[in-house]
């Protein structure tokens, strides 16, 4: 229900994705392709074949399979309608600020889940969308526009949203219980050795150093919260809270490595672990709190340390969805008075190409 939630808490942005923008239709470099469709709301758009062609293709990419001509027809109703969106929010003088477009360009960024430099973000959208970066900044800048436009119609509505009741919010939660499933999670304080921009001299040592406390810990000589003490006058390494780490998250998996995380999996609550390697260091770890799988109740926090509850969750859940609803009726509403007023003109036979 985590992931369930996230993606309704970011419908707008979902559903206007579809609603596909015609930046490149502007570009003179469309000048001499065959139009697919013509569209006038308040000004002329020829929606190019090469242009529709580059949807595709991307598209089919990411599904694997080749689109049908009706789904290509589809597609090309999509990109209607944000040319129809885009004119009518242009008319009604729908602005969007320099601070909204960049926190829409920093949601998809961290959308992938890892970080990433600007200049290596910049490299995906060109790589895997075929956009430059000003066309990408233009398509999200139009998007928001259309959000914006569509959001405004549906205000009344969305005002007189209500909250769910109880018995609904308790409905709700029995009915996606395995949604909530909490698996394994563990919370551990480490010594850790940073090895991230090291020569492999300089790496080598700091594994010397890192042994021999963990020898120092398995005799007895010394004590995990001495070391911690230590790690404060010792730039060498550092000592500290990690917080849960929770079994099933790839984010982890991939910035510390398989081998790192099922090694911590392995601890029982207060053992203190041999050296154990990362992919960005040496730690030895321990475990501070163990939690078995369990499916947590109504008023339980979703995850350990969280002020939010799971009732919390489900009604935020309930009124995401609801705003949804919405959301995409008064969509497609819009687009149906916008298609009533608009010019469009198809030609569906350059769809096979």
């Amino acid at each position: 229900m985590v992931d369930t939630m996230k993606s309704h808490r970011t419908f707008q942005h979902v559903v206007i994705v579809l609603l596909l923008t015609v930046v490149s239709s502007f570009l003179p470099a469309q000048v001499l392709d065959r139009p697919v469709a013509i569209v006038r709301l308040t000004e002329t758009v020829n929606i190019g074949q090469r242009q529709l062609r580059q949807d595709v293709e991307m598209i089919e990419r990411q599904a694997g399979r080749a689109l049908t001509t009706s789904e290509r027809a589809e597609l090309l109703e999509e990109r209607i309608n944000g040319v129809l969106l885009n004119q009518a929010a242009s008319r009604a003088n729908v602005r969007v600020s320099d601070e909204e477009i960049q926190q829409a360009i920093a949601a998809q960024r961290q959308s992938l889940g890892q970080p990433v430099s600007d200049r290596q973000f910049e490299q995906l959208v060109e790589e895997q969308m075929g956009l430059s970066w000003d066309t990408f900044v233009a398509e999200i800048t139009n998007r928001l526009v259309q959000e914006k436009f569509v959001l405004e119609r549906a205000q009344g509505q969305f005002d007189a949203i209500q909250e769910p009741s109880t018995e609904e919010t308790r409905f709700v939660y029995e009915t996606n219980a395995q949604e909530f499933f909490n698996p394994l999670m563990v919370r551990f304080e480490h010594l850790f050795f940073d090895v991230r921009g090291q020569s492999d001299a300089e790496a080598a040592e700091l594994r010397r150093k890192a042994a021999g406390m963990a020898r120092q810990l398995s005799r007895g000589t010394t004590d995990f919260r001495t070391l911690m003490r230590e790690s404060l006058d010792d730039v060498s390494y550092a000592g500290g809270d990690f917080g849960y780490l929770v079994n099933g998250d790839q984010e982890a998996v991939q910035r510390l490595g398989r081998a790192f995380t099922e090694a911590v999996f392995r601890l029982d609550e207060d053992e203190v672990s041999s050296l154990i390697e990362s992919n960005v260091g040496f730690h030895i770890v321990r475990v501070t709190d163990r939690r078995p799988p369990r499916l947590p109740g109504l008023n339980d926090p979703v995850l350990p340390g969280e002020s939010i509850t799971v009732r919390q969750q489900v009604r935020a859940f309930v009124m995401n969805r609801r705003q949804q609803e919405i959301f995409e009726e008064t969509v497609s509403s819009v687009v149906a008075e916008l298609r009533d007023e608009a010019e469009i003109t198809r030609y569906r036979d350059r769809l096979d190409w």
